[in-house]
């Protein structure tokens, strides 16, 4: 009886996970995008783009662009919830974007982007032109 009870459960609890990964993977996002942009090493041309959570953890997503097959995979890492609306969020250093940021919505929580390498290297040339750690700037675009 015991033996029975633990398999029932054991099975209860596979399906419950099984379907929270099921909605992680079906959960996306819209934006448009009026501006060409990076995420990682990958430049993505500007257009309107679907944002997916991917896999089994909510830390991999893909950025897509519907009008185009240009697309691209980050692994994030999670912010904690704020009250925040849907939105991506840009650094712009010079004339180039990067993805840092995304944010479904209000009492939800965040995906922060990594910076990339050529981030980094455009952050310190910056630093090194104007003698200041200033010279980004953030931009926010509304998700759908």
């Amino acid at each position: 009886m015991k033996r029975n009870l633990i398999t029932i459960l054991s099975v209860v609890v596979m399906s419950l996970l099984l379907n929270a990964t099921g909605v992680y993977a079906q959960s996306y996002a819209k934006a448009k995008v009026p501006f060409a942009f990076n995420v990682g090493a990958k430049q993505l041309p500007a257009g309107t783009y679907e944002i997916r959570v991917l896999g089994q953890s909510p830390n991999e997503i893909m950025i897509r662009n519907t009008e185009t097959t240009a697309a691209a995979l980050s692994i994030t890492r999670s912010e904690g919830p704020r009250d925040t609306e849907s939105k991506l969020v840009f650094d712009r250093i010079g004339t180039q974007y990067f993805l840092t940021e995304v944010w479904k919505g209000s009492g939800t929580g965040g995906m922060i982007v990594p910076t990339s390498k050529h981030e980094q290297e455009l952050k310190k040339e910056l630093q090194l032109a104007k003698g200041s750690a200033g010279g980004n700037e953030e931009v926010v675009v509304a998700l759908k």
